[in-house]
């Protein structure tokens, strides 16, 4: 039976300057991963053959691997046991996805995630918080975040699932959740194309718009968010663009007619 111990994990984070920092942290149970949560999990996040997985605290590899063998994805398991790490190896040999599934020893806050397309979670909710940093700022737009159990505060899921398991899972029953994120581009600040103002307010992927055209107010009453994807719309009128740097390129439609309409930082 291959075996997912948070303790492990939590180990590598305590041994961290950012974990440090939280203060002293309860020692977490040794916690098997179900194999239906493990899939639904790469599932949930649409992982294919062009992503790259990065398992953080990924003890015996199961994630790694199945995203190797199931969903054709490369990967990386980041494990601070040397003894797991040598054990997720033999067990990518045994699957037939050593050259796809690869496994370090290393400490999760210490993990670089820029070349990660799905970065998958299963800790708790302390070392969660001390990773938001890590997954906003160095994650590209677009990447996909996914835990296990434990939601990340203060970000709203793009998506939940609730995952029945055919064994009980020790302190959750037979049940497990899921949740997803989708790391958004940084939209928040002034924008200006010609004499259209926007002034954007963002949490993770939640966004606030405010606007003004021709000295009177632009009142926008949606606004969404959603990789590098934007949206927002009022009265009369709505837009779609793409968030790129300090330029978000799109169409204003109003009353029926489309129009191209680039905003600049300010």
């Amino acid at each position: 039976m291959m075996f997912r111990p948070l303790a492990c994990a939590l180990l590598a984070c305590v041994l961290s300057a950012g974990a440090a920092a939280q203060g002293r942290l309860p020692r977490a149970p040794f916690v098997t991963t179900p194999d239906e949560v493990v899939e639904r999990m790469l599932a949930l996040a649409g992982t294919g053959s062009e992503d790259f997985v990065i398992d953080l605290g990924s003890g015996d590899g199961r994630i790694v691997i199945a995203a190797a063998a199931k969903f054709g994805a490369r990967g990386l398991g980041v494990e601070i046991n040397p003894n797991l790490v040598a054990q997720s190896r033999e067990n990518a040999q045994q699957a037939g996805v050593a050259e796809r599934a690869r496994f370090e020893q290393g400490n999760a806050l210490k993990t670089n995630l820029a070349r990660a397309t799905v970065v998958t979670i299963y800790l708790l909710p302390q070392l969660i918080d001390a990773l938001q940093p890590n997954l906003l700022y160095q994650m590209r737009p677009g990447a996909r975040v996914v835990t296990h159990a434990f939601a990340i505060k203060s970000w709203k899921p793009d998506r939940t699932e609730t995952v029945r398991v055919s064994g009980k899972h020790p302190g959750q029953g037979d049940e497990s959740r899921i949740f997803l994120w989708i790391v958004p581009a940084q939209a928040r600040g002034e924008w200006q194309a010609g004499d259209l103002r926007l002034h954007i307010r963002q949490n993770f992927q939640e966004i606030q718009v405010e606007g003004q055209q021709q000295g009177r107010a632009l009142q926008v009453t949606q606004a969404k968010l959603e990789g590098t994807a934007i949206s927002f719309a009022g009265a009369g009128f709505s837009y779609r663009g793409s968030v790129a740097g300090d330029r978000i390129t799109g169409e204003i439609i109003r009353d029926g007619v489309a129009s191209p309409l680039v905003l600049e930082k300010r």
